[in-house]
């Protein structure tokens, strides 16, 4: 299966999770474009401006995996400690879990957005 870059759709979340600024996306696949009988709900290309940031929030049914193709950010993890990612790292918040990503580069913060669930 192949979802093209040309059909991804568009979005903009304003102050997403309780976090600053606008969160872009470029979505191959969300909760009501999916195919049936995948565990994925969500697969995006994401940026975030300097400045901006996804609040503090909690998988509750499903898991979350940041892989962070340019910028700088800084990730909270579950347990609220904060750590500097960048270019080829990957973030896991797993079911029940909590975590935040916040832009503190100057330049954007881009990475592929994927959630999954059983």
């Amino acid at each position: 299966m192949i979802f093209y870059a040309k059909d991804r759709l568009k979005a903009v979340r304003p102050k997403a999770q309780g976090g600053l600024g606008e969160v872009h996306g470029l979505h191959s696949l969300t909760a009501d474009r999916r195919p049936d009988k995948t565990h994925f709900k969500m697969v995006g290309r994401m940026t975030l401006a300097p400045g901006s940031s996804i609040g503090l929030h909690t998988h509750k049914d499903d898991e979350e995996i940041y892989i962070i193709l340019s910028g700088q950010g800084l990730y909270t993890k579950n347990d609220g400690q904060t750590e500097t990612v960048g270019p080829g790292d990957m973030t896991l918040a797993r079911q029940g879990h909590q975590h935040g990503l916040a832009n503190d580069g100057a330049e954007p913060l881009i990475f592929m957005a994927v959630i999954a669930a059983d």
